[in-house]
């Protein structure tokens, strides 16, 4: 009988162990998925902010002539 619950322990430990690391992957996973998306929106943020900034100096020449 604790030859069978000792196994048992065993393959409990093992799976907690398993999740664990799953866990873990997944948290990195979407903490660097969550670092990239930052990272693309400040680019494409700051490229539009350059095209408003050329379309506005366009825009009051425009009205100057």
């Amino acid at each position: 009988m604790g030859h069978h619950l000792q196994k048992l322990n065993d393959l409990l430990e093992n799976l907690t162990h398993n999740y664990l690391l799953i866990s873990i992957g997944g948290v990195l996973f979407f903490a660097i998925q969550a670092y990239t998306g930052y990272r693309v929106y400040k680019h494409y943020d700051r490229e539009l902010r350059r095209i408003q900034t050329k379309l506005n100096d366009i825009s009051s020449r425009l009205k100057q002539s």
